[in-house]
């Protein structure tokens, strides 16, 4: 009985880390792009160029997805997830730096930490947790990021104003997760299969997840699905402050309203939506047919949210894009962990694959979408691009996508 309690406080405070450390990260991610005016003034920047500090993050995660497979298989989850996701801490030295190429350094290095906090939500949480709850808490685990998104909008600039400058406050976030991450020590644990034993059989064990993730349908499925979805995510705190500002043709008190609370509220409002995507997976309909209505209900909702006058259906329709937006979650995310034979190891390959691949286009599409922006002044081209490809890639995920035989038939 003492050691079941144990147990569960363990799994509590391996729960409490992993999310918070994402969330924390979130944060900071988001403040960059409502303080964007501070540091482009302070650093002289244009719109690519500031863009890139935010950005940056996406690119070093290429990299950082990557490599965290090959840390937690080397080291085990625990001391891979704390190796990786201690470069998230970098930020705590932003105070020493005065250049654009610096901050861009820490970014980076930020950047590569949080890749590693990222993929391992779903490895560790199939841990820690058996399938009943697994759902939940998976589901539970991403929204970490819109939780940290959402606070990062509605107090960077409190936070930033409180410290001073936008140094301080970014380096708090820093120091934060550093605290996460201590804790994560005594709390952490290994699958007794990441023992370094026969080297070469592990090795053969390597290659074999890494293969099996590249070759994976399930794998270039979700990268296809969320190339539009995680654009148009991005987009929601990267573009729209500025957007809305600048673009929109709002009036000055309604424009400083809207670009704080219209993306605010989406991506407190995604927060919401597992929970609701919980319920239908209960009813076991089809993931097909919830990743089709998600990408159809983002195109709809994001449109209007971004396009209408009117201030109040801006505001519904933000927070149906952001409900909507995060209902398939419980449904996507999931798909790793429900393949027949599945294991921690093995997800936390096709994961690394999956982002790898998916901040690799996410970065040069927030590139194309500034660019487009400093080539035309108008965020009109960038928008049709986001649309086309949450439109194209709902699609073309269907008929990539394994059946549904090709995944434990259990309760839901």
């Amino acid at each position: 009985m003492q050691n079941s309690f144990v147990f569960n406080i363990r799994r509590v405070g391996v729960e409490f880390v992993i999310f918070c450390v994402y969330a924390v990260f979130s944060i900071s991610w988001a403040a960059t792009g409502s303080l964007m005016p501070q540091i482009s003034s302070d650093l002289g920047l244009n719109t690519q160029q500031a863009t890139l500090i935010t950005s940056m993050i996406v690119v070093a995660k290429i990299f950082g997805a990557s490599f965290t497979a090959f840390l937690v298989y080397k080291f085990g989850l625990k001391k891979g997830y704390f190796l990786g996701c201690i470069l998230m801490s970098s930020g705590i030295f932003l105070n020493f730096v005065d250049s654009y190429s610096g901050v861009l350094i820490i970014r980076f290095l930020t950047g590569l930490g949080s890749a590693c906090a990222l993929v391992c939500l779903v490895p560790i949480a199939q841990q820690w947790f058996e399938k009943k709850a697994l759902h939940f808490v998976i589901s539970f685990n991403i929204t970490s990021n819109l939780v940290g998104v959402t606070l990062g909008l509605v107090l960077a600039e409190s936070i930033s104003n409180y410290f001073g400058n936008w140094r301080d406050s970014l380096s708090l976030y820093a120091w934060i997760n550093l605290i996460l991450l201590i804790l994560w020590l005594f709390i952490g644990k290994d699958e007794t299969n990441n023992i370094q034993g026969k080297k070469k059989e592990n090795n053969a064990k390597e290659r074999s997840y890494l293969f099996y993730a590249l070759k994976s349908r399930v794998t270039w499925g979700m990268i296809v699905f969320y190339i539009g979805p995680i654009l148009f995510l991005n987009s929601s705190f990267t573009f729209l402050p500025t957007y809305y500002a600048q673009y929109a043709g709002f009036s000055k008190e309604l424009a400083d309203f809207a670009k704080k609370e219209i993306p605010a509220l989406a991506n407190f409002a995604i927060i919401f939506g597992p929970y609701l995507g919980l319920f239908f997976k209960r009813k076991n309909i089809s993931f097909k047919i919830m990743l089709l209505f998600g990408g159809a209900s983002i195109f709809i909702c994001g449109f209007c949210m971004l396009f209408l006058q009117n201030l109040v259906l801006i505001q519904i329709f933000a927070v149906l894009s952001g409900v909507l937006y995060s209902m398939w979650f419980p449904f996507f995310f999931n798909l790793p962990s429900e393949l027949k034979n599945s294991n921690p190891n093995q997800t936390a390959y096709i994961m690394s694959v999956f982002w790898s691949i998916t901040f690799v286009i996410l970065s040069f599409n927030l590139w194309v979408v500034s660019w487009s922006v400093d080539k035309t002044h108008s965020f009109t081209l960038g928008f049709v691009y986001i649309f086309a490809l949450i439109f194209i890639s709902a699609i073309l995920a269907q008929f990539i996508l394994p059946r549904k035989e090709n995944f434990i038939q259990g309760e839901k």
